[in-house]
């Protein structure tokens, strides 16, 4: 009998956590046992159980080297190999070295067994193996390598497969002068909530570029967006637009495309007389003109208007540098884009014939599986449609890079700064085309139960199997990390929890009946600080929440920034921590995209908006709001404390409101801070009382939908934001 909490163990699945409130959490076997299950264990099977578990027992040993090792510059250069002990018994053995280096070079060396260490000695299926240690004396340049051996005894030869051996630095990238001191402000914003003049109802890369030289202007060095991953262009569900829920983090949401400054519409007269008609004229103010963003009007009206410059110009002419460069993007893309632009193009296609396709899983049984020769096909038949959706993200990559270049030639440290969302949906292209089988069809990623989420939550997302992921060299997470950190200067890591550990579920099950599934966080963290130096981007991971010790220890030795929430920074007598006093390693922020706008907050809007939506009874918003009342004159007995606000503002919190003066106080409070970085919120300069996202609610709230209540040409000369960015800046100097 397969003792499975024993296997639970061998697996990485955790018996115990401290929560949020410090409290040590036994997990249940049942949940343990569950989360065997997600990682594709048959635990109801023990036939199959068995033999699964013998093949993995054996099939390190089928090679001579792991599929992948990733050894860091603080690591001993050490690479581990395994023969049958028969080989070591020989004594004039040799194990022969290849390592075929990124830059095209190989270095070999030929050593004697005997010479070498054995770290480990085991039999499996009636063989011993011996696995030994071998310290590389060639220093590996940082990049993606690979290693090879042959052992050679009298009268055996044994060759290994070629293993991805993968250097990284131990430290992630980070700009010159915020290594050396230098403290800068910027702004988060939504893209999808930027009103201005000229877009089509929804915040686009052009805004982006605006956007950034104002902040850049009024002294900021950044503007960090939401997650900008592709979205499902074909799908009419108005709820299914959450940037945290994407269908691939490796691809851009092709929304955001700035029709107007796409070259090839400048040339295609069809395309003009289409936008110039009244009635579409007409269409795009409807568009700019209602509170919330209509996904499904911005992204039709794009798409017709781009597929017809893409029917009437050659967007792929080989005689011209630009069809060139189109083509060029299709051939470095690759494989994976290719399979993106058949989901689109396949779901597209779906719902053209009536079919509500919002999810693979309702296609036809031949074309969910990307490797089936049906989907090859389709893909032939229908090749204009693919190409037109590779031709989007060509847009969309040219234009998020166009607004970034113009940030950094304006002189702005960091530019354009992405976030990145910690899964992507079951019914994502990403889970679609998953060649390497890394993702669990089962499971769905979470939290565990905590103070503001009692039940735990359950966010659908599917979760990546530390065994697979091994098993492809880590693949897709090299890809996902390199996509995300072109084109800006600095990335934001949602949940960061995962790099060591994430609360996973079964489908359908509460999450509460979920558990923690380890990742080797040595490697993860190695491949994001080599891929953050060659693209010269700053890494935050948002460590928030049930942080595991070893985690903090490990993003603070790597230099990686963590993040700072003014309202969660309380002292143990629930005065607010002096922001001077926070860790330098770090970027802080007022609020975030899932908490009340300054003025929400302040006002208590979001504790009336709970009512109304059914989040609090009546008594618990009694509750919170005069915990709220406390919080409130800590705040104010802070900021006169520290001088951030002038002594003619009231001391009393009952009788504060958040206007001008008190607004601007907290960011003058928090640029004087330690924090490397301050990120503040469009929002709270105009005063914006409604958030942008409500935990828990779906269709209860527009969440991912309210705009701004300014345009972007009237916010940067609004004296209010000028005198705000002016003392901002004053303040981080």
């Amino acid at each position: 009998m397969i003792d499975l909490q024993k296997l639970a163990d061998q697996k990485g699945i955790a018996r115990t956590y401290f929560d949020a409130t410090n409290r040590l959490i036994t997990l249940s076997d049942e949940s343990r046992i569950t989360a065997l299950e997600i990682l594709g264990y048959p635990i109801n099977d023990e036939k199959a159980l068995k033999a699964r578990l013998d093949k993995e027992a054996k099939e390190p040993y089928k090679n001579v080297l792991d599929n992948v090792q990733v050894i860091n510059d603080e690591d001993r250069n050490q690479v581990y190999f395994r023969v049958p002990q028969a080989f070591s018994d020989d004594e004039n053995a040799t194990v022969a070295f290849a390592i075929d280096l990124e830059d095209g070079r190989t270095v070999s060396m030929t050593v004697p067994l005997q010479e070498i260490e054995i770290a480990r000695i085991d039999t499996v299926d009636g063989t011993t193996y011996d696995t030994y240690r071998y310290f590389l004396v060639t220093k590996l340049p940082l990049g993606y390598h690979h290693l090879s051996c042959v052992v050679k005894s009298k009268t055996k030869t044994l060759k290994s497969i070629r293993m991805s051996l993968i250097s990284t630095p131990s430290k992630m990238y980070m700009p010159e002068e915020i290594a050396n001191g230098k403290k800068v402000w910027g702004v988060s914003s939504q893209l999808y909530a930027v009103r201005s003049r000229t877009n089509w109802g929804i915040g686009d890369f052009g805004d982006l570029k605006t956007l950034l030289l104002g902040v850049g202007k009024c002294g900021g060095h950044f503007v960090g967006l939401n997650p900008m991953h592709a979205g499902y262009p074909a799908i009419p569900d108005e709820f299914v637009v959450s940037p945290y829920s994407p269908s691939s983090r490796n691809w851009l949401n092709i929304i955001y495309i700035a029709v107007p400054l796409v070259p090839e519409y400048q040339q295609c007269k069809e395309a003009q007389d289409l936008v110039n008609s009244r009635a579409f004229q007409q269409q795009l103010r409807t568009l700019r003109d209602k509170e919330f963003v209509d996904y499904r009007g911005v992204i039709q009206a794009k798409l017709q208007v781009l597929r017809t410059v893409f029917n009437n110009v050659n967007v792929a002419d080989k005689r011209t540098t630009r069809g060139n460069k189109f083509l060029n993007f299709v051939e470095k893309g690759g494989e994976n884009l290719i399979n993106f632009a058949t989901f689109d193009a396949l779901q597209q296609d779906y719902y053209n014939r009536g079919v509500d396709a919002n999810t693979w899983e309702k296609f036809d049984k031949e074309h969910q599986d990307v490797n089936s020769p049906f989907v090859k096909q389709w893909r032939e038949e229908h090749e204009a449609d693919v190409m037109f959706y590779c031709y989007l993200q060509f847009l969309a990559s040219e234009q998020l890079d166009n607004a970034y270049k113009a940030a950094k030639d304006a002189g702005m440290l960091i530019g354009t700064y992405r976030d990145l969302a910690v899964g992507v949906a079951k019914q994502s292209c990403d889970v679609w085309s998953d060649v390497n089988n890394v993702f669990s069809p089962m499971g769905s990623v979470g939290a565990p139960p905590d103070p503001l989420g009692p039940l735990g939550q359950s966010w659908g997302l599917s979760p990546m199997t530390p065994n697979a992921l091994k098993a492809c060299g880590y693949e897709p997470m090299i890809q996902m990390y390199r996509s995300n950190m072109k084109s800006c200067g600095a990335m934001r890591i949602d949940h960061a929890a995962g790099l060591f550990r994430l609360w996973m579920t079964k489908v359908g099950e509460p999450a509460s009946k979920g558990a923690y599934v380890h990742y080797d966080m040595h490697d993860l963290i190695g491949i994001i600080a080599l891929e953050s130096h060659r693209n010269k981007c700053l890494v935050i991971c948002e460590d928030l929440g049930t942080i595991p010790v070893e985690l903090t220890k490990a993003l603070k030795h790597c230099k990686a920034l963590s993040y700072k929430i003014f309202f969660d920074e309380t002292a143990d007598d629930g005065g607010y921590i002096a922001p001077k006093d926070y860790t330098s390693q770090a970027m802080s922020a007022l609020t975030t995209h899932d908490m009340p706008t300054l003025i929400g907050w302040w006002d208590c809007k979001d504790l009336k908006m709970g009512i109304e939506l059914g989040i609090y009874t009546q008594q618990e918003a009694d509750n919170l709001s005069a915990k709220r009342q406390v919080a409130k004159q800590r705040i104010l007995d802070s900021l006169h404390g520290l001088g951030s606000i002038a002594d003619t503002y009231t001391r009393n919190a009952a009788e504060s409101v958040m206007n001008e003066e008190l607004a601007t106080a907290l960011q003058v409070h928090m640029c004087g801070g330690s924090c490397s970085l301050f990120s503040s919120q469009v929002e709270d300069w105009i005063g914006v009382e409604t958030p942008v996202n409500i935990p828990g609610t779906n269709t209860e709230y527009p969440n991912w939908r309210r705009k701004l209540t300014a345009d972007l040409e009237d916010i940067f000369v609004n004296e209010r934001v000028l005198n705000m960015t002016k003392k901002m800046t004053e303040a981080r100097g």
